[in-house]
């Protein structure tokens, strides 16, 4: 049974959230980031439908083939709506490379939300949610989804809190601008929709 919350929170509430400002930014097709040290919400807006964006989402078996900085990725457990996912990642790091295996726990919602969390891996904790909402009006006609991740985050690395801070973000926002160039890959061709690119 997993642990993971089941709620949804209503688009609309989720949405509302988001400024005038903020909106620009979407809409300029750049990453929204909000919050920091260790509790970001990252958006994007992407022009593929929803179901496209689903099918990338949960390529978990395909992750290593166009997330940057992920070389191995595989599922090892699935019980209904729960997929357990083992990864390997591996970053430069001022003059080291450093490889990390992780294990997430992540529980798919209504082909809407994935909520995740960290069962093994060098962070104290990690968790939190993807989600994928339709066009909001503010964006107009050629967006077909908006897609987001709420995350929280935290490392036991001493005085180097803040390199750490640093560096997770900007992990985050390459993740999701990978994400959205599968996505739009992927549609450019139908006999695409299924087949991951190779980095």
């Amino acid at each position: 049974m997993s642990r993971l919350s089941r709620q949804i929170q209503p688009a609309e509430a989720y949405l509302a959230k988001l400024t005038e400002a903020d909106w620009a930014v979407l809409a300029k097709r750049n990453v929204l980031v909000k919050g920091g040290k260790g509790q970001y919400g990252i958006m994007v807006a992407t022009s593929v439908p929803h179901a496209l964006a689903w099918t990338v989402l949960t390529d978990y078996n395909n992750f290593y083939k166009f997330l940057p900085t992920v070389t191995q990725s595989r599922v090892v457990e699935v019980d209904g709506d729960r997929t357990v996912v083992e990864q390997v990642d591996r970053r430069r790091v001022l003059l080291t490379t450093m490889e990390s295996k992780v294990l997430t726990e992540n529980l798919e919602l209504d082909g809407q939300q994935i909520s995740f969390r960290l069962l093994e891996g060098n962070l104290e904790y990690m968790y939190g949610h993807w989600r994928i909402d339709t066009t909001p009006t503010q964006l107009g006609s050629d967006v077909g989804c908006l897609l987001s991740q709420q995350v929280r985050a935290e490392a036991d690395v001493g005085p180097f809190k803040s390199m750490f801070y640093n560096l997770f973000e900007a992990s985050l926002v390459d993740t999701i601008k990978a994400l959205r160039s599968e996505m739009e890959r992927r549609a450019t061709s139908p006999n695409l929709q299924s087949q991951p690119h190779s980095k």
